[in-house]
């Protein structure tokens, strides 16, 4: 191994201009250490070869090697030079992005979530309901048939051909990528997803015993180009991305971007999975490109938690009819019996007039995004938001470290979510996510806390 091996382990995420170089290239170092480019035992290049191979500073170079060793990411002895000793280690202990997201005594603008069950119109379950449900004892492992056709004509508008027996019910998004993660990745393959993202995502994937290998992202989302490097090189099980709006910065990708990624992927040895769950609060509805690009060929993961209310606990997978077999098979194994028969019939009446719903929903939710920036801006010169497309959350850069400012937001009462969690290596960050979905006295109360 030499020194034109270490530029091109650590070049896939190197590109593209997600902050600081030095922040870019230590998070690269630290990519190529977790998905095995360098090896525990691996010796870097001496600062100036770095230095004058990437066209950067040597005190940059200098100070990239001490952000390393601090984590404890690498190993320097004068005269013998530095090495890779380890993973490394993150700032405190790693939990579950659930409980990074709870708000327990604090205003609650961490979880992307409606707030309550406010949204939900009337709605009505009886006994008599559930008595016709079929089969009658309640067990259906791939859910009731009529919440899976209207899943799937919904899907249709996307996929065409789409039925009901390509549409498992699951209990919400987070069980449908753990349930597709479980059956269709091995134990200790790598899996491809953006270098932000669902923070949940990134715990199911370690909880499998694989491996999160991060795509860079740009103002567009996913890189092609490094997406393409890293198909190439670690030839993944899994390559899930984020569909339509994207979690957490709230971006849509434009068409001709989507074109390009679905043109890496539609060759490419790997199953791809789409995760759709916010692709209904888009605020300018671009037809799902990437979804539409791909079509049958990748796997999406949907939900009613993140437009109506978190706690119907109703999402679903829509899969080739082979692929929801091997999956309904594996829930049966590892997960439960099939999903709530009472929830379901809830979620059958919601998605009747769903359009209507939701088309008012994001009007109200683009507004609220507009003033809530405006807000921040005010209140916050110095901080960056990310421009929202969709969804119910601002992505934000700070001038300082994501954790610091989320530890410190706490001791004010507010619950923000450091931008860390949601990075595939849970490295640090200078972002927050804020969502803005919440009545706007509760969110000037926030502000004013904040501001304190």
């Amino acid at each position: 191994m030499n020194d034109d091996y270490f530029i091109e382990a650590i070049s896939p995420w190197l590109h593209g201009d997600d902050g600081p170089i030095r922040a870019r290239l230590t998070l690269a170092i630290r990519q190529a250490v977790s998905g095995g480019q360098l090896p525990q035992g691996f010796r870097l290049p001496a600062e100036r070869t770095i230095a004058k191979a990437l066209h950067v500073s040597r005190p940059t170079v200098s100070a990239v090697i001490d952000d390393l060793r601090n984590s404890g990411l690498v190993t320097s002895r004068q005269g013998s030079g530095t090495w890779v000793s380890g993973p490394g280690r993150h700032n405190g202990p790693q939990v579950p992005f659930v409980e990074m997201i709870q708000a327990v005594g604090n205003i609650d603008l961490a979880s992307a979530t409606p707030p309550d069950a406010g949204l939900l119109p009337p709605m009505r379950v009886s006994t008599a309901d559930l008595l016709m449900a079929e089969p009658a004892n309640g067990l259906s492992p791939m859910g009731l048939w009529t919440l899976r056709q209207a899943v799937a004509l919904r899907t249709a508008r996307f996929v065409p051909h789409t039925t009901a027996d390509n549409v498992i019910i699951t209990s919400g998004a987070h069980q449908a990528l753990a349930m597709v993660v479980a059956t269709l990745a091995a134990r200790g393959s790598p899996i491809l997803l953006e270098n932000t993202t669902y923070g949940g995502l990134v715990d199911i994937i370690q909880a499998n015993g694989c491996h999160p290998i991060g795509v860079t992202r740009d103002a567009n989302g996913v890189v092609p180009d490094v997406l393409h490097d890293l198909l190439v090189r670690h030839k993944p099980s899994l390559t899930i991305l984020v569909s339509s709006v994207h979690s957490p910065t709230g971006t849509v990708s434009p068409p001709s971007r989507c074109e390009e990624i679905a043109r890496v992927l539609v060759d490419a040895q790997t199953q791809v999975v789409l995760d759709e769950t916010y692709a209904d609060l888009e605020f300018a509805p671009s037809g799902r490109p990437l979804s539409t690009f791909l079509g049958e060929q990748a796997i999406r993961i949907g939900s009613l938690s993140k437009t109506l209310w978190t706690g119907l606990r109703t999402g679903w997978i829509t899969a080739d009819r082979e692929i929801c077999s091997t999956i309904v098979r594996r829930r049966w194994q590892q997960f439960d019996l099939g999903p709530s028969i009472a929830s379901q019939l809830f979620a059958v009446q919601l998605l009747d007039g769903f359009d209507d719903r939701i088309a008012s929903r994001c009007h109200d939710l683009r507004d609220r995004a507009g003033w809530f920036i405006n807000a921040l801006t005010q209140a916050f010169p110095e901080w960056k938001p990310t421009p929202v497309d969709g969804g119910l959350a601002t992505w934000i850069e700070l001038p300082g470290d994501g954790v610091t400012y989320a530890n410190e937001a706490g001791i004010r009462g507010v619950a923000v979510l450091p931008g860390s969690a949601c990075r595939a290596d849970h490295a640090d960050t200078p972002h927050i996510r804020i969502c803005f979905d919440r009545p706007i006295d509760l969110l000037q109360t926030a502000l004013e806390r904040l501001t304190q």
